[in-house]
């Protein structure tokens, strides 16, 4: 059925027009043209609507003024039964009426469009909830994504804790137990040359030990990780692929900096194992005088994508943490490129 304010309109127009245009114009056609057509229901199965066709028919014989609510009969067919709404100007041969007939195709494309827009609506519903799902989804992603990161630099750091303690351990544990037995052996020296000589090389254990201890405290950071032979581990992980490494730096990288390229490093390669069908793989990190940059190109076909997944989000926003620059590229292959300026990540 149409709209009932679209029909109100409608029907008040259509009776307008028949008062002052037909001749012997009755009050109760217009009052059983209102009750028709506001109680009629096609519900398109044919049947119904041929005793439709049949009761208006008969109407028509009766008195030919109930040709002015055709484009009535033409706006309920066209939005319930919509193939039969061209058979409705079959019954304009009782009285053809030019205005009429317009107002009839005019009433029938005014229901196209409004069904058009209705389902135009229906679609763009249908988009935007796919949308807040989608959303959600990648949000979800990116929490997990976010998780797995923190895991890792957590990791990294507690086997870089259980490194720096058995290295002090190694450094001191000579130092501390050769100077407790100086330290036993020298109640029993009587000569006092050799006592300040031992007591000379106590003090010289002592202060190894606690130089290597302070060597250890301030490189906690600066030197935990070797970040080249974190990365060539993840190469051996690469079984079925051909990885080389070119690395070429020589500044102090901070130990977060550290975490965060291995992650973009892990990402890219899990990447290329998952999507690229790639038989080689080429890691360049090199130092520049102000930048460090950083690449990762595959031989792989894979197709480029209208938007990036959650790995090339996650590794775009580590690097936008350091105001760096992210660029992804096909090119006999794909390529993640990387510059990460100095000032950003000392």
């Amino acid at each position: 059925m149409g709209g009932t304010i679209e029909k109100l309109i409608l029907y008040i127009v259509l009776t307008g027009f028949y008062f002052a245009d037909a001749e012997g114009a009755s009050l109760i056609i217009a009052l059983l043209a209102f009750i028709l057509f506001f109680s009629l229901d096609l519900s398109g199965l044919r049947f119904t609507v041929l005793a439709a066709a049949g009761i208006f028919t008969l109407l028509l014989l009766l008195n030919t003024g109930w040709v002015y609510y055709v484009p009535m009969l033409s706006f309920t067919v066209a939005g319930s039964c919509r193939r039969w709404v061209l058979a409705t100007f079959i019954f304009y041969l009782a009285e053809p009426k030019i205005s009429l007939i317009v107002l009839s195709g005019i009433v029938i494309y005014m229901v196209y469009l409004r069904e058009r827009v209705s389902a135009l609506r229906l679609e763009n519903k249908k988009v935007r909830d796919q949308l807040t799902s989608d959303n959600l989804l990648l949000r979800r992603q990116h929490n997990e994504l976010l998780k797995n990161h923190e895991k890792d630099i957590y990791m990294a750091e507690l086997n870089e804790r259980n490194r720096i303690a058995r290295d002090m351990h190694d450094a001191l544990g000579h130092s501390l137990s050769s100077s407790i037995l100086l330290i036993e052996s020298l109640q029993y020296v009587k000569d006092e040359e050799k006592l300040k000589e031992s007591l000379g090389m106590l003090q010289g254990r002592l202060k190894s030990g606690m130089d290597d201890i302070r060597m250890s405290i301030h490189h906690l950071y600066e030197t935990s990780i070797d970040l080249k032979t974190r990365i060539e581990d993840y190469m051996e992980e690469m079984e079925r692929f051909d990885v080389e490494l070119y690395y070429d730096v020589d500044m102090e990288i901070g130990h977060e900096v550290k975490i965060d390229i291995l992650s973009i490093v892990k990402e890219a390669l899990t990447n290329v194992k998952k999507h690229s069908q790639a038989s080689e793989v080429h890691i360049f990190i090199k130092e520049q005088n102000d930048f460090l940059t950083l690449s990762i190109k595959d031989n792989g076909r894979r197709k480029p994508e209208k938007k990036k997944g959650m790995g090339l989000l996650s590794m775009q926003e580590i690097v936008a943490k350091y105001s760096g620059i992210f660029n992804t590229f096909h090119d006999g292959g794909f390529t993640v490129y990387i510059t990460l300026y100095k000032e950003g990540i000392r």
